[in-house]
Order: C-alpha cells, then sequence, then structure tokens
C-alpha cells in the first residue's frame, strides 16, 4: 500500500488546517507489522465553584460512586472514569478566593514560594504539555471558554485556566463560529477547508481499507454536521444584531446546546488530530451576574446559590446545575467513546479531566476538590473505581503524572511531592 504525506494532507490545497483521524495505513509499525497506539490527548474541563458535597462524594466505604445524584449521568461511560478524593490546594490568605480557584487551577507555582503575580500563578498544566507534544499536530493546543456574560464586571483571573505565565493569559475563544474557523477554515480562500480536502482525499482513496475509508467517512459527517449548525448560525445573525441583554432569549442557541456545540468542536479537533491539548471552562467562576439555564428553566446568580445552600429549595437548584454541567461533560465523553480507534476508543487513547477550584462554595475551602479523571491513557490510568487519596494529598501529585503520562519527563510539578499513587493500573 502506498503510504500517503500526511503532513501534506494536513495543510491541504489551499494552506488550510485539517488533519485526519487516526488511520490504519499510517498507523502501521514497519518492522512488526502491527499497530501502534494512537497518541495520547490531554484535556481539562473546569466547573466553578465546586460541587454539592453530599450530591457528589459518597460516603466513606461505598465505591458506587454512580449512584451520587450528580454523576449518575457518567453511567454509560462510568467503567472508564475515575473518581479522585482528597486532593487539595494551598489557599494563599489575603488575596481573592475565587481569583486564585479560576487562574491557579493548573498552575506550575509554589505557592509558598516568591510569586510573581498577587496569586501563585505560573505557565499552566496545559502549555508545559504543548512544549513537549505541540510538533505532533498542526494547532498547538486549543482553549475553549463558554462564557456568555457580555459584562466586564470581574477580573480576568476568573475568566481563564490556561496561562503562558504570571499575568499572561491564554485567551480563549467564545465563540464556536471562531473555533470552527480556526480548525477548518483556510484563511486564504472562501472554500471551506473540508471541500479542498475532499478533493485531496480523493486522489488517494482507492488505496485505503475499508476500515479507513469508514474512518474518513465517520470524520466528514461529523464535520459537515457542525458546519451545518454554524451556518444556520451566521445566517442568523446575518439579519439580527446582537442584543446587549445576557443571555437573550431571542438566540438560536440554548445554554446546553451553546456549551454541546464547543464540546462537538473538542472532540473533531481530537478525532481529527488537530490538538492533542485543551482546556474547556464550562462557566466562569463567581460571575454575580444572573445566568440563563434555558434547560432548567430559571434565571440564577450561580455564585449566590454557593452561600445560600443551607436552604433546600436553594440547594436543589444548585445541584441542578452542578448535574447539567456533569451531563454535558458525559455527553463529551460518550462522544469519544463512540469513535473507535486502533484498539479502543478516542477516549481510550485520552485523559480528560473534570473539576473545580474549589472544595466547598459556600465556605471557599480547597480541600477535597471535586475532580474526575475519564479515559484510561492508552491503558495505563486505572478506571472505574474511586481512588481514594490521604487527606490534603496536593492536586499537584495528579499534574504531574499526566505530565508524565503525556511524555513532558517532568519530575516535579508546583508544590507535587511526587506522582498521584494508586493512579496507574
Amino acid at each position: 500500500m502506498n503510504q500517503i504525506d500526511r503532513r501534506k494532507f494536513l495543510f491541504g490545497t489551499a494552506g488550510g488546517v485539517m488533519a485526519l483521524p487516526w488511520l490504519e495505513m499510517y498507523a502501521e509499525d514497519a518492522l512488526t507489522k502491527k499497530l501502534k497506539d494512537p497518541s495520547l490527548r490531554f484535556a481539562s474541563f473546569y466547573s466553578p465553584m465546586g460541587f454539592v458535597r453530599d450530591h457528589f462524594f459518597p460516603e466513606k466505604g461505598n465505591q458506587n460512586f454512580l449512584e451520587m445524584p450528580t454523576l449518575r449521568p457518567l453511567k454509560k461511560v462510568g467503567k472508564k472514569v475515575t473518581l479522585i478524593t482528597g486532593l487539595s490546594r494551598v489557599n494563599v490568605r489575603g488575596v481573592d478566593v475565587h481569583n486564585q480557584c479560576s487562574s491557579c487551577y493548573l498552575s506550575s507555582a509554589n505557592p509558598n514560594g516568591e510569586l510573581k503575580s498577587p496569586y501563585p500563578m505560573d505557565r499552566t498544566l496545559d502549555h508545559l504539555i504543548a512544549d513537549k507534544v505541540s510538533h505532533r499536530t498542526p494547532i498547538r493546543s486549543l482553549e475553549l471558554n463558554c462564557n456568555t456574560f457580555k459584562d466586564l464586571k470581574e477580573s480576568i483571573y476568573l475568566d481563564n485556566i490556561s496561562w503562558y505565565g504570571p499575568e499572561h493569559v491564554a485567551t480563549t475563544i467564545k465563540d464556536p463560529r471562531q473555533v470552527y474557523k480556526r480548525l477548518f477554515k483556510t484563511g486564504k480562500s472562501d472554500k471551506d477547508i473540508t471541500d479542498l480536502i475532499l478533493q485531496d482525499a480523493s486522489n488517494f482513496e482507492k488505496n485505503l481499507s475499508s476500515h479507513d475509508k469508514d474512518k474518513l467517512d465517520e470524520y466528514f459527517t461529523s464535520v459537515r454536521e457542525i458546519e451545518k449548525q454554524i451556518e444556520k448560525l451566521s445566517k442568523y445573525y446575518a439579519t439580527h444584531e446582537r442584543p446587549d441583554m445576557k443571555e437573550p432569549d431571542e438566540e438560536p442557541m440554548t445554554r446546553g446546546e451553546y456549551i454541546r456545540m464547543m464540546g462537538k468542536l473538542l472532540v473533531l479537533a481530537f478525532q481529527g488530530d488537530l490538538t492533542h491539548v485543551a482546556t474547556f471552562m464550562l462557566a466562569p467562576e463567581r460571575w454575580g451576574t444572573p445566568q440563563r439555564f434555558h434547560e432548567l428553566n430559571f434565571t440564577k446568580s450561580h455564585h449566590g446559590l454557593t452561600h445560600s445552600q443551607d436552604r433546600q429549595d436553594v440547594k436543589k437548584a444548585l445541584s441542578q446545575v452542578d448535574r447539567f454541567y456533569v451531563e454535558l461533560f458525559a455527553e463529551v465523553l460518550e462522544q469519544l467513546d463512540s469513535i473507535k480507534e486502533g484498539e479502543g476508543t478516542l477516549l481510550d487513547h485520552s485523559m480528560i479531566t473534570l473539576g473545580s477550584g474549589l472544595g466547598d462554595g459556600k465556605d471557599h475551602t480547597m480541600d477535597e476538590l471535586p475532580i474526575i479523571v475519564a479515559g484510561s491513557a492508552n491503558g495505563r490510568i486505572k478506571t472505574g473505581h474511586i481512588l481514594n487519596c490521604p487527606e490534603k494529598t496536593p492536586l499537584a501529585n495528579l499534574w504531574l503524572s499526566q505530565a508524565q503520562l503525556m511524555g513532558t519527563g517532568m519530575e516535579r510539578f508546583a508544590d507535587s511531592t511526587g506522582p498521584l499513587k494508586g493512579l496507574l493500573s
């Protein structure tokens, strides 16, 4: 079988950027004739202000975490998920706790060291990983953010978990049309990059196995589906002025549809080998403006709810918000798990974390952080159970383990005391 020049295909006829999904024809080891493992993907999802604890963490001794009200949406992929308890961060007293929660969540700064910022910030985990693996993909890293607020009343620290260094934010993309443009538009032609790539693909398709033809068809079908949604959205905004009000009802997407589309774009980026590193903010930390949760049929301040969760009606509403975000996260995992790749699925060849910088949104503690890791990292992570760590185990231990799994060669990360014990299978 003739091998195609994958890099030539990556950039297409008009210089656009689009990679191929994992295909057998370029994954075969020339010496052993066996399929090599696909590259490992890393993503970190952030949910603000913690979770209602007794709906998230099971009682000690109970390993059935999928029966917890907030985590039930994960049941379909439960065997590929790990709940981790006991992880903590150092809260630097005297500075705003919420600003620390998000901006320092993936930080590589030692909270007990000399800081170059009011907060323990430095180059974040995603960029340290991208430094080592970005040569594999056309896009170095992808920073996605589902913050729809138009007001600028809150600080930049609350709206970003990805930083190039202290006070040097990695600007996130909030508009799905802009995400699509970055992933699939040429920048040199009005023609969609998918049209150009399909033209290229027709030149060598006769050399593809039936498996690889199916993979290409699956991938392009997914891209076309997103194209249609983006086109519909663009047509709407061509004839409708964007109102200045927050979460306007007349926008064509509900909150869930918006986050769901951003999630589909992330899946396509991983499926097509466009990038292997991503961060995804489900919502900003603390933003006090009331938010419209269309699917839940109410407008509430998520932050405000966390401070009144002693009331049963408030706790119920807050738990609905928590579950809402977990449901959307679970949909991304299910999509990844539905895509066959090598001897497993795209989820098997990924390491996807969902977490928050606060352990308790009411008391502003950073102990017992809610952390879920999905995917086995090519079979190296033990999944389908609860990993109970000793109290006050540094969150940086998990980040160090993930950095090592991604091949960075790091031996220390921030205030880590070593790789997270019990994580690997």
